[in-house]
């Protein structure tokens, strides 16, 4: 029998890039939530530099980052933690999060042996820790890696589209007049909302930016927010706090009328997004709004990540194995079907079908912005 309980504390192929202390344990944590499916002993030493394979384990801590802690993703959260708990044979304990930092620092201090990342805070908890390594991520709709990408926007109000027009541009819209706006990103550790946009941003201004520390602070532009999440960045800009925001596609479109097209084409300059009518918190208070897109980049998913100090290695074997199944793929409260709506699951099959194994290499891409 399983069960699960949630504690809080508090994506993507980076295809056609720009033309190529720790954070304290126990920060934002509130309570915590387990997947019974047996028990083990104690877990394994967190200094080793390497889990034995025959070493005992309790139990799995799971962190999530903040996008896929909000409550509307209960559900699938839930799920996740029942079926890998069915895989790893042992119990499953899955822990939220109001803070991206708070969740690279518990995977790399091996308070959890698990955790869902985007590809720079990966990267981030790998410098951290060297054995923190991707195990598996979310494939393209065909189930291989060639297209597993999701899309990192710099937006503005709609009605504000014009003063960002630039017929020299391909897409007919470029970035070169957001200087001295006031600017939201996600976080410092958001691959697709900071990363990203500021590599396009220092791209266009070689000569007046040359770092990522310059654009988190006024300067550049005129103020900076973060919005701790991708919904928190967006509803920024919509609510009017924020010229120009930076934010993903796939956490934030379920709050939105989405236009008609494919999803390649319907996330290129000049697209124009409006707040679904009835849209869940937090952008219940931003009805009736619309942003456009200017600047829009591929990026690639984000890892599920282990750190094998204190995974043991037949455990994340184990874990791999199953969670590539295609009994698992076929899970609809893991993959909600297309078009589904309030299913609570934190993947769509509109996106990807399913789980695939992934390697460090993969995401050498993303290594290369530094």
């Amino acid at each position: 029998m399983h069960k699960l309980t949630d504690t809080q504390l508090s994506r993507r192929s980076f295809l056609g890039l720009f033309g190529a202390s720790a954070i304290a344990a126990g920060l934002g944590l509130a309570g915590c939530g387990s997947t019974d499916a047996g028990k083990g002993g104690a877990a394994t030493d967190s200094g080793s530099t390497g889990a034995s394979t025959d070493a005992a384990l309790d139990k799995i801590t799971m962190v999530w980052l903040p996008n896929e802690s909000a409550a509307e993703f209960d559900a699938g959260r839930e799920e996740f933690g029942r079926v890998l708990s069915e895989y790893a044979g042992i119990e499953v304990e899955l822990m939220t999060t109001t803070d991206y930092n708070v969740a690279i620092e518990a995977i790399a201090s091996g308070r959890a042996q698990m955790a869902n990342l985007g590809a720079e805070g990966y990267i981030q908890a790998q410098e951290k820790n060297e054995n923190v390594h991707a195990l598996f991520t979310t494939s393209d709709t065909e189930g291989t890696l060639d297209g597993a990408k999701y899309y990192s926007r710099i937006a503005v109000p709609a009605d504000q589209m014009g003063e960002y027009e630039d017929p020299e541009s391909e897409t007919g819209y470029s970035i070169k007049n957001i200087k001295g706006k006031r600017m939201s990103f996600v976080s410092q550790t958001s691959t697709s909302g900071f990363k990203v946009p500021c590599n396009a941003i220092m791209t266009e201004f070689p000569d007046e930016v040359s770092s990522t520390d310059e654009l988190a602070q006024p300067g550049f532009f005129s103020q900076v927010l973060f919005g701790n999440s991708h919904p928190g960045s967006c509803v920024n800009l919509l609510q009017g706090d924020a010229d120009v925001a930076a934010f993903d596609d796939i956490d934030v479109d379920m709050y939105l009328a989405v236009p008609e097209g494919e999803r390649d084409a319907v996330n290129q300059p000049g697209a124009v997004y409006g707040v679904a009518e009835g849209a869940a918190q937090p952008f219940d208070r931003v009805q009736g709004k619309e942003f456009g897109i200017i600047q829009s980049t591929p990026v690639l998913n984000g890892p599920i990540v282990y750190n094998a100090d204190v995974l043991p290695e037949d455990i994340k074997d184990k874990i791999l194995e199953g969670m590539t199944s295609a009994e698992v793929s076929d899970n609809e409260q893991l993959f909600a079907p297309e078009d589904a709506e309030g299913t609570g699951a934190i993947w769509s099959r509109g996106d990807t079908a399913g789980f695939i194994a992934v390697d460090d290499e993969w995401y050498d891409p993303i290594r290369a912005l530094a």
